[in-house]
């Protein structure tokens, strides 16, 4: 049979162009009618359906052409780029599984967070792992910090923006994630800007603010530390604050802060 390119290019879903480049490649031949029209015949369709194929794979058009070509792919060849898409396939699979878990978390803490009174709970906090540049901040000056700071932004969600407290000194942003998403991920401790905050039962208070929080940091851990000096608890080593999310409502931005002081 004979087919328009207009039906075919309907049917199939390709762009003109991209029947155009098939033809230029001599994939596919499509001779033309007396008045200049072109029509393909079963033979060119079947092996249009094969490319299209071979594109739902995320094989590159070029390739296609070259493995349709006169001087193409063996079968064995073909079936070896196959295999290598499904291990693609596989790792952009653990890829968004993963990014599922990372939203479903935030999800999780920003329901809590929507009802939250600023009251501080006593929960288990887990162990989580921190990055925080050596001149403060959120853009390191350092070289080396930058590219540090450039692979951990380049894992959000996984990763939050929050703020750290330590037993004498002030609060500074740093960038964090459960310390078992960050093995995952491949992070780890180097004794300097990046490192571990051990988990345990811990206070805990999900709380908002505006953009004080750049000026005094420490805002965000008032409810917490309120709570521990009426019930005389001591935290035991950081205090800490990751984003949940922030609320652009009435010309207002309120920053959601989970917050924890993991307990002595």
């Amino acid at each position: 049979m004979s087919y328009s390119i207009g039906d075919v290019s309907r049917v199939l879903g390709m762009t003109t162009s991209a029947l155009h480049f098939y033809e230029k490649e001599g994939i596919i031949d499509t001779p033309k009618e007396e008045s200049g029209r072109r029509y393909y015949e079963d033979a060119d369709v079947n092996r249009l359906i094969s490319a299209k194929k071979y594109r739902a794979m995320g094989v590159p058009l070029r390739d296609i052409a070259k493995q349709f070509s006169r001087d193409g792919m063996t079968g064995e060849q073909v079936l070896s780029r196959m295999r290598e898409r499904r291990a693609e396939a596989d790792r952009l699979c653990a890829q968004y599984a993963a990014l599922s878990r990372d939203i479903g978390r935030l999800i999780e803490l920003g329901e809590q967070g929507l009802g939250a009174k600023e009251t501080a709970d006593i929960r288990p906090a887990e162990d989580m792992l921190l990055f925080q540049a050596g001149s403060g901040g959120f853009v390191p000056r350092d070289k080396a910090e930058q590219r540090i700071a450039q692979r951990w932004l380049e894992a959000m969600p996984a990763v939050s923006v929050g703020i750290v407290q330590e037993q004498g000194k002030s609060a500074a942003f740093a960038l964090m994630l459960p310390a078992h998403r960050a093995e995952e991920i491949g992070f780890e401790e180097d004794g300097r800007n990046v490192r571990r905050i051990p988990g345990g039962m811990a206070l805990h208070a999900v709380v908002h603010c505006g953009e004080e929080q750049y000026e005094t940091p420490e805002v965000i851990f008032r409810p917490i530390h309120a709570y521990a000096r009426e019930h005389r608890f001591e935290p035991r080593g950081a205090i800490y604050g990751s984003v949940l999310f922030v609320d652009c409502s009435g010309g207002v931005r309120k920053h959601f802060y989970d917050t924890y002081m993991v307990l002595a």
